[in-house]
């Protein structure tokens, strides 16, 4: 029996544009299992966006539950909130978010601040992290000084330095190229089969490839669910024909 790390209730999202209420997140529970790699698609519009911030904190919730832990993070204040993400969440986007006049280091770094971690144990960290991120000889280059893919690289190490216990990532392929891509599902694969807990949103079916969970968004709602073996590059081509059946069920 997996251990739920996170859970919803009912979670409802809503936007108001023009006057008009847009219902974008309907009444979803949902149960994230500790060392999956969870994997949200879904057409454009959706929801699997809005989903994966609504889950790690980082926008809040119009009605409805979600718990951290059995924690309910939809009462927490904003100072308690940005602790939490800070200190026990990562995050990796497709737009990457490295800050453009901090080196690799540097943003690397940043998330330590404030933090309890001795500075001894976080430079170790950093260095072990840029070794096996490949980018321990870019250590003080600065984001345009880089590829792709090193930066999402570095946002990954970035992700990571607080050991957090779910790494939440938005098409985090989706500007690079297939090469760069591969070498980052790569990373996340590795991570995972560790025992990394991963959420990842993604429209492309060689990512979502990756995840041994598929819950795919319709208007807002869970519209079916795909549960699969951890991933192996051997088996893969039987995988993306299980895969694209079952996206294909669902009109994607």
């Amino acid at each position: 029996m997996k251990n739920v790390v996170i859970k919803t209730e009912l979670l409802c999202k809503s936007f108001i544009s023009d006057g008009e209420v847009n219902n974008v997140i309907k009444n979803l529970d949902l149960e994230i299992y500790e060392g999956d790699f969870t994997v949200i698609m879904g057409s454009s519009g959706s929801g699997k966006s809005t989903l994966l911030y609504n889950l790690s904190g980082m926008d809040d919730v119009t009605t409805g539950k979600v718990y951290f832990e059995g924690i309910d993070i939809t009462r927490m204040k904003e100072k308690e909130i940005s602790r939490l993400r800070k200190e026990r969440l990562g995050f990796v986007f497709q737009g990457i978010n490295l800050i453009p006049n901090l080196n690799v280091y540097e943003n690397i770094l940043s998330p330590t601040y404030k933090t309890k971690a001795q500075r001894r144990e976080i430079e170790g960290k950093i260095d072990s992290l840029l070794e096996r991120m490949e980018l321990t000889s870019h250590r003080k280059k600065f984001p345009n000084q880089m590829s792709g893919g090193q930066k999402q690289r570095a946002a990954i190490c970035r992700a990571l330095i607080n050991n957090p216990k779910i790494l939440f990532a938005d098409e985090p392929t989706g500007a690079l190229n297939s090469s760069q891509g591969e070498n980052v599902l790569d990373i996340f694969t590795t991570i995972n089969n560790e025992g990394q807990s991963v959420v990842m949103v993604t429209h492309d079916l060689k990512a979502a490839l990756r995840g041994n969970r598929i819950i795919y968004l319709k208007d807002g709602r869970i519209d079916g669910e795909l549960n699969l073996e951890q991933y192996d590059k051997i088996t893969a081509s039987d995988r993306e024909e299980v895969l694209y059946k079952f996206l294909k069920e669902r009109g994607w």
